[in-house]
């Protein structure tokens, strides 16, 4: 079994429709997969029962409602569990805080830019959309992928600092941190949201695929 760990509110947990990730990372992990809030995240309920990978969804990492660095359960099944994992989006960096590291935004749009997204936080650059990314170390995430991979954006913010213990794999123009893993924990953390169903665009599903790839092997 493998785990998608939803990092939104619990009200906007309730309204989302998770179907369709649910059968995508079931087709590209081979296996059954468990879609659950992270306020259910217990370790009793982990070790019991013991799923060989974990996702992490995009969304805020914290909010009024909640803060999901401040749960323990949560903190020690990321940098202490040993489950192979891999965050996307929100949960790229959700990780990098769990390591110390800063998140914010990318910065305002220049006079001369457009915003892709004015109904979300107006003013600032936001990557949304398709978006090239270059592969910038070798690291079987990638395997079977050229440089720049093409995959799906939506953000405003970054990881403003590789956390310590990490070393970078992938970058955009405007962000640094696109794609990152720990050198010992199996741990990945991708910028962007790699999950996303985009017939036109594999290249993201081809990224989960080799996760779970990874994931396999490191657990036997």
């Amino acid at each position: 079994m493998i785990c998608y760990v939803v990092t939104e509110t619990r009200e906007k947990y309730d309204e989302m429709d998770c179907h369709a990730i649910k059968h995508d990372l079931e087709r590209l992990s081979g296996d059954l997969c468990l879609v659950m809030h992270f306020s259910q995240v217990t370790r009793a309920f982990i070790e019991d029962a013991r799923p060989w990978a974990l996702c992490h969804s995009g969304g805020a990492t914290s909010h009024d409602e909640y803060d999901v660095i401040q749960r323990p359960e949560y903190t020690w099944l990321i940098t202490q569990s040993g489950i192979p994992q891999i965050g996307f989006c929100g949960g790229h960096q959700l990780i990098a805080e769990m390591f110390g590291s800063p998140v914010g935004t990318m910065r305002e749009l220049r006079s001369d830019e457009a915003d892709l997204n004015p109904a979300y936080h107006p003013g600032f650059f936001k990557e949304s959309g398709i978006w090239p990314v270059r592969i910038v170390a070798d690291d079987p995430l990638f395997e079977g992928l050229s440089s720049p991979i093409l995959v799906r954006e939506a953000h405003r913010s970054e990881i403003k600092q590789l956390p310590d213990g990490f070393k970078l794999l992938a970058s955009s123009e405007d962000c640094e941190i696109q794609a990152m893993v720990h050198e010992e924990l199996p741990l990945y953390g991708t910028q962007f949201h790699p999950e996303s169903r985009i017939e036109q665009y594999p290249d993201g599903h081809r990224v989960v695929a080799n996760f779970f790839a990874i994931a396999r092997e490191r657990m036997g």
